[in-house]
């Protein structure tokens, strides 16, 4: 992190590693374009779906803050698919509070559940708003080290890690404790693992999926957009519903109404790659959030 957590000290993340910077790719501007300037009425049209599990609301937490805004923390892996589904509407929905640059692109591990789901990767992304500040780690990249396991890119700080272990837990995700993606709404709202099945987007291209985007009947669309939908009103909640053009929009006042104290998520599901080494967290992974 690089500001003030309220209560907290602060270190700083490690960085990726060179290999790791040569791997990196450009997201298409194309695609960037697409996914950050979706329509009012897309998301209207969308509201939420009964195949998206709404985020865990907390209550009587200390404010996450950086440099006076209310923060929110992103933990990922680029091989973990509920990651890659999860990013998507992460960056949809964050884009109607600011501007993103930076993204990469990513797909989650082939020798996986739902392989090779195309998705971007947060390696470099910066994150630009007027209302909230971002801070993002990528734990695990996708270049394969000579024992199988996947390379280690930033590693949380001992805050970080603190905030993962403590509400991603049993407590509030009871079928799928220490899952990834980790997402922190200020200590006010919190996800563990995607918010749908990443087997929507199994075989499709990341043009094929923007080009689902513009049809607000297809699965993939209410999956991502819908999720989109819940992310933007947790922003809203520890932002002071602004900007009012996007928290005062029909749909999203009131959406918090159908967060949850516990999810159960989309369904019980496993993560875990040939070599053993979890890329998608989990309690029964070795090391923090399996990283190796």
């Amino acid at each position: 992190m690089s500001g003030l957590v309220t209560g907290w000290g602060v270190g700083p993340a490690r960085a990726a590693n060179k290999g790791d910077r040569e791997s990196w790719q450009a997201a298409s501007t194309v695609v960037v374009q697409a996914i950050t300037t979706l329509s009012q009425s897309t998301f209207e049209s969308v509201g939420i779906q009964p195949t998206v599990a709404a985020p865990v609301i907390l209550h009587g937490q200390s404010k996450l803050v950086i440099d006076g805004k209310p923060e929110i923390f992103y933990e990922g892996a680029e091989p973990c698919p509920y990651c890659a589904a999860e990013r998507w509407a992460f960056i949809i929905a964050l884009a109607r509070f600011g501007t993103w640059s930076g993204l990469g692109n990513a797909q989650s591990a082939k020798n996986d559940v739902d392989p090779s789901t195309q998705s971007f990767t947060f390696l470099r992304a910066k994150f630009s708003s007027p209302y909230v500040a971002l801070e993002t780690r990528e734990i695990l990249g996708n270049r394969t080290l000579p024992n199988g396991h996947f390379a280690s890119l930033q590693s949380p700080t001992p805050e970080e890690a603190r905030l993962d272990n403590t509400y991603s837990s049993a407590k509030y995700f009871p079928a799928n404790p220490g899952y990834l993606p980790f997402v922190d709404f200020g200590n006010r709202v919190v996800i563990s693992q995607s918010s749908y099945d990443p087997f929507i987007l199994h075989g499709l291209s990341r043009e094929q999926i923007v080009a689902d985007l513009s049809d607000t009947t297809n699965p993939v669309t209410l999956d991502i957009v819908a999720t989109a939908n819940y992310l933007t009103a947790a922003t809203c909640l520890i932002d002071g519903n602004r900007p009012s053009a996007v928290c005062q929009s029909p749909g999203i006042p009131g959406l918090a109404v159908h967060f949850v104290k516990a999810s159960y998520g989309f369904g019980p599901t496993s993560c875990t790659s040939s070599k053993g080494q979890s890329v998608c967290g989990g309690t029964n992974a070795s090391g923090q959030n399996g990283a190796p």
